[in-house]
């Protein structure tokens, strides 16, 4: 890699900021609580198949010294219709290192680390052990792309999905209203018991 494509892979990366995705709502859980007990189940909204979600920004991290320039970027996906985070098992993170020494180089790697935050991929037993459940566990997405990326869908066709599932779309806020009391309630229960 040389100095245009490294500092080009940084635009492409950021042009990616505000694009909207359409993904597959089997990949969405909501918690809901069922006989006393606390559960993440699937969606069933209608006919609707896709939710839209947004890459609303990138989280920076920067670091120079005399030999390294360093910069890390963190997608942050929100839902579309309400505006709000979304959760994901890993946190993806692109990494950008230019080595200033005699000979310049360059090295782009995509780092995953395991969201200690994600609840869902955890036993019941375990969840008093892990993080303290946050507005964002109210849905989580078990994303199965590898693509931290997603490509965009094209204005006319979001458009037209948006108008024919305006109501479904609507449902979908007031069910996470709904999964954000029921993931209060859960927080109070690790509160306690910790």
């Amino acid at each position: 890699m040389n100095n245009s494509e490294f500092y080009n892979t940084i635009r492409f990366i950021s042009e990616h900021k505000n694009t909207i995705a359409l993904i597959n709502i089997n990949e969405f859980r909501r918690l809901k609580r069922i006989n006393g007990e606390y559960k993440w189940i699937p969606f069933e909204i209608g006919n609707l198949k896709a939710l839209p979600i947004k890459t609303t920004d990138f989280k920076e991290k920067f670091r120079n010294t005399k030999e390294i320039v360093n910069i890390e970027l963190t997608p942050v996906w929100t839902y579309l219709t309400n505006g709000k985070n979304i959760i994901t098992p890993n946190i993806e993170t692109f990494e950008l290192t230019e080595y200033s020494n005699s000979r310049p180089r360059y090295k782009l790697s995509r780092k995953i680390y395991n969201n200690h935050h994600y609840l869902s991929n955890t036993t019941w037993k375990n969840i008093f052990d892990k993080a303290v459940a946050q507005e964002e566990n109210a849905i989580e997405w078990k994303k199965k792309s590898t693509s931290s990326l997603l490509t965009p869908i094209d204005e006319p066709l979001l458009k037209m999905f948006l108008s024919k599932y305006q109501d479904e779309l609507e449902e979908f806020n007031s069910l996470y209203e709904e999964s954000v009391k029921t993931t209060k309630e859960l927080r109070a229960y690790q509160r306690k018991l910790k």
